[in-house]
């Protein structure tokens, strides 16, 4: 007797299953791509914070000392408009401090520099250390300074973790560094909500920074740290401004 032949799965069936296999497949490759995606994400950030851990550096005298001496004579020098971001963006970057260095040219040869920690949760929300420099040789020893303590607070804030951007950044005192920076603010939708300006700045160099940055009309808070003229001075003051950075950012 002849064995009676296998039935012929009908063409609908073939159909049916299709429709139903291929989009689920589908959804499960992409939710297996995504979940490859963020476990690399997330190693790559852990590598990251690693590396920017290493590189920290407690705030000290001697670290003062030494970026306080490099700006002194960098400012004294005719190239000081040069030399000074040349020594901010070598310095805080990725193989020094960890930071990605922001370098914007403006005209003369000039440049506004900052680095910063990206909030977590609310990186458009902007707390910013702002130090000022330009070549008026009295004020050679409080800019040095005051460059010198933002330096040494960066570094020893290095892959810290905060919830809302902590930018450190040096700028020239002209009208244009001061637009740029208003610029890069309304380019990139963020708000500055507290501005901390270091070196203790005469009354016209206040009211042009924040009538540039608008900071009454954007309920920006605007705090100015008194002047320092010794390394001792510097890290006490540097200390403070850490902490207060810090709560302001809103270290999780």
């Amino acid at each position: 007797m002849t064995a009676a032949a296998p039935p012929i799965a009908a063409p609908g069936r073939w159909i049916r299953f299709a429709l139903v296999m291929l989009p689920l497949g589908t959804i499960l490759l992409g939710i297996a791509s995504f979940g490859i995606w963020q476990w690399k994400k997330e190693r790559a950030a852990d590598r990251s914070f690693k590396y920017a851990m290493a590189l920290r550096r407690p705030i000290t005298i001697a670290g003062i000392e030494r970026h306080a001496t490099i700006i002194r004579e960098a400012l004294a020098k005719p190239d000081w408009h040069q030399s000074i971001p040349g020594y901010l963006e070598s310095t805080m970057g990725a193989e020094n401090m960890g930071y990605t260095v922001r370098r914007t040219r403006l005209g003369g040869d000039q440049s506004d520099i900052d680095a910063e920690l990206t909030g977590k949760t609310r990186p458009r929300e902007i707390v910013m250390a702002l130090a000022l420099y330009d070549g008026d040789p009295t004020r050679f020893i409080r800019t040095s300074q005051a460059i010198a303590e933002l330096m040494s607070i960066a570094h020893e804030l290095t892959g810290e973790s905060v919830a809302r951007g902590l930018r450190f950044a040096v700028i020239p005192t002209t009208d244009e560094a001061l637009t740029q920076m208003k610029e890069g603010f309304r380019r990139d939708d963020e708000r500055l909500m507290h501005l901390f300006v270091l070196g203790s700045p005469d009354a016209n160099q206040l009211a042009r920074v924040t009538a540039a940055l608008e900071t009454a009309s954007k309920g920006t808070r605007v705090v100015t740290r008194q002047a320092t003229s010794t390394a001792q001075e510097t890290l006490q003051s540097a200390h403070e401004l850490k902490a207060l950075l810090l709560q302001a950012a809103e270290r999780p």
